[in-house]
């Protein structure tokens, strides 16, 4: 049995799309909180964290942002 997973965008649409507009649509069918759950540290040692989720997108747009 197979599952077809809806088409989001088409990817003619998603190169005309500006870098923000693009990382917002991106971003915006994704659900990183429990992946970002999975990065908690488990010592309290060193800096205050940051935002597991905003690491997390920074990762995932970086690929996107060197695409010119």
């Amino acid at each position: 049995m197979y599952i077809l997973q809806e088409t989001l965008f088409f990817f003619e649409e998603w190169l005309k799309l500006e870098l923000k507009e693009r990382l917002e649509l991106f971003f915006s069918s994704l659900d990183l909180r429990p992946y970002a759950r999975k990065l908690k540290s488990r010592t309290p040692q060193g800096a205050p964290g940051y935002c597991r989720e905003a690491i997390l997108q920074a990762f995932l747009a970086a690929p996107m942002e060197c695409r010119k």
